[in-house]
């Protein structure tokens, strides 16, 4: 029975095609196209006939133009959508494309002419309608109508806080610095702001010089998160930034809770600030063996440890860090020369290849040769 019907089929397939309708190829595409098929889209469009007196090239011109976009084809978008225009296309719509378009051809006269001219459409065409004039606006130089787009943007789609964000890191750049604290604060408040947004806010504040500002909002932001590690990181540099640096070490070693790896930051300050105990006692929860080891050599030879920091030969060797890092063989040759083991300075200083390091260790040497005449006390 199966058969039958297939032979059935078969015979009756050429009688249908003679009756099939002429196929509509721009109705096609469209679906295609609607449907996420823009590369069968545009073989549809392949076989169109563009002599043929009843084709309405606007359309055809705008779906090719819609394709190449979809394609990321960006020249060959604007490309068409421009002859879909001379073709007398009216579609607002199409401007917002071809905005787009040259906007990521980085042809911004051509990007802000096709937003003039969508006109009231730009409203429909999402933030990215707004974030093209500031930016294109901002690389000419023209940064008062580019903060112009970012409030009209803001306006448009207020839940969109890109506009906001952006609004503060111009305001930096161009050395505002209290409109700068001003818009992050506003931008920040009301309970609605995201994490990421008090740390964008602060890490701009921080670069704009203003570790104070940056502070404050960061300790708001603490109330509010808890103690994220992120948050402790940039309390960190905003305590160093404002010279406090042994608050922001506590700052660090709080993160290292939640990361260890900020232990030797924390390490580090608490290290500068010749508070060896705690910086020895952060260096110790540091799991990455080859920043340990070098952190703890530095802090044994300020607290002149000598031997300690001879004693570390044997793990860094292991490590392959004396080959790595010949400034780690020039202070092992300082410790051994510290405890009057001349011979093993003598040692480490003769594999040094590094030019940078023949100065001092000829200084060591000569140091070495002193004390061995007795013209240097040497204990």
């Amino acid at each position: 029975m199966r058969a039958l019907l297939l032979i059935a089929c078969l015979l009756a397939a050429p009688a249908a095609a003679a009756e099939a309708p002429e196929v509509d190829h721009l109705a096609l595409a469209a679906v295609l196209l609607r449907d996420g098929h823009p590369a069968r889209a545009a073989r549809v469009l392949d076989e169109v006939d563009l002599d043929d007196d009843a084709l309405d090239h606007p359309r055809y011109f705008t779906l090719r133009g819609v394709i190449a976009l979809r394609q990321q084809d960006f020249r060959g978008a604007l490309d068409a959508l421009d002859a879909a225009v001379e073709a007398g296309a009216t579609d607002p719509a199409l401007h917002l494309f071809r905005a787009r378009s040259a906007y990521a051809l980085d042809d911004c006269p051509t990007a802000l002419d096709a937003l003039d001219r969508a006109g009231p459409a730009v409203v429909e065409g999402g933030p990215d309608m707004y974030v093209i004039p500031a930016e294109c606006h901002w690389r000419a130089g023209r940064h008062a109508r580019a903060l112009g787009a970012l409030d009209a943007g803001e306006a448009a789609h207020p839940s969109h806080r890109g506009f906001a964000r952006t609004r503060v890191q111009r305001l930096v750049e161009l050395g505002l610095f209290q409109a700068a604290v001003e818009a992050g604060r506003a931008f920040v408040a009301g309970g609605a702001a995201a994490i990421e947004d008090h740390l964008f806010v602060s890490e701009a504040l921080l670069r704009a010089g203003e570790p104070a500002e940056a502070r404050a909002l960061l300790e708001e932001a603490r109330l509010i998160f808890g103690d994220d590690e992120r948050i402790l990181v940039q309390l960190g540099h905003a305590w160093l930034g404002a010279e406090h640096p042994i608050t922001g070490a506590r700052m660090f070693a709080r993160a290292a809770l939640y990361d260890p790896a900020y232990s030797r930051d924390a390490a580090e300050i608490f290290r500068e600030q010749r508070m060896f105990a705690r910086a020895l006692a952060l260096n110790g929860r540091l799991f990455e063996q080859p920043a340990k080891l070098r952190q703890r050599l530095a802090l044994l030879l300020d607290m002149e440890r000598f031997e300690a920091a001879a004693a570390l030969e044997p793990r860094l060797s292991r490590l392959g860090l004396l080959t790595e890092d010949e400034e780690l063989r020039y202070a092992l040759a300082y410790a051994r020369f510290r405890l009057g083991d001349f011979a093993a300075a003598e040692r480490h200083l003769r594999r040094l290849r590094s030019p940078g390091l023949f100065e001092r260790a000829g200084q060591l040497r000569k140091a070495m040769a002193d004390c061995r005449a007795g013209v240097a006390q040497c204990d």
